[in-house]
């Protein structure tokens, strides 16, 4: 498998931002066609059209940070395990990957109410933003996407699959291929 599959399954935060983004996208280029009319006929002054110019760049950054949402998640493919996040993505490669496990998701240092999808590494331990849903009270963090506690359950069992279908496991794993607390 060369090309990166999404190992969490989608819930309501991805239906809700794949719509603002296309909703967002549609907006962005019928502005820019109503603009270059516009701009082409001699009706905008200088000051309308930067202030055209400074919305579309608003629309542009909200619409990446709209899609990088939409795209937070756990992939993995033959290589290995990429983790993105609002503002970054980390790529593992199976060789490093020891175990999956669920540990408190961490806000500002400090833990969360919630459970995160943790990958254990020989170089440490990375944070995904695939979470599981709490009902208890406390900080909570909402950068990926948050699952259910079955959905959850089994995203690790699907994670601890994909890694002992690599041969990498090594005997590192417990009975069930995934820790979890």
């Amino acid at each position: 498998m060369r090309r990166w599959q999404r190992m969490d399954p989608w819930g309501v935060g991805q239906v809700l931002t794949g719509f603002m983004f296309a909703t967002g996208s549609v907006l962005t280029v019928t502005t820019v066609v109503f603009a270059g009319r516009a701009l082409i006929r001699g009706e905008v002054d200088v000051r309308t059209a930067l202030g055209m110019a400074g919305g579309l760049t608003v629309m542009g950054v909200w619409l990446t940070l709209v899609l990088r949402m939409h795209l937070a998640g756990i992939y993995v493919n033959d290589r290995g395990v990429r983790l993105r996040h609002l503002f970054s993505t980390r790529t593992l490669p199976w060789s490093q990957v020891t175990r999956f496990e669920a540990r408190p998701a961490l806000f500002l240092g400090g833990p969360t109410s919630r459970l995160a999808c943790w990958v254990r590494t020989t170089d440490g331990a990375f944070e995904s933003a695939v979470q599981r849903r709490s009902r208890s009270g406390g900080w909570r963090k909402n950068n990926g996407p948050v699952l259910a506690v079955a959905d959850f359950d089994q995203l690790l069992v699907r994670l601890a699959e994909q890694h002992a279908a690599r041969g990498r496991a090594g005997g590192r794993l417990d009975s069930r291929g995934a820790a979890s607390r």
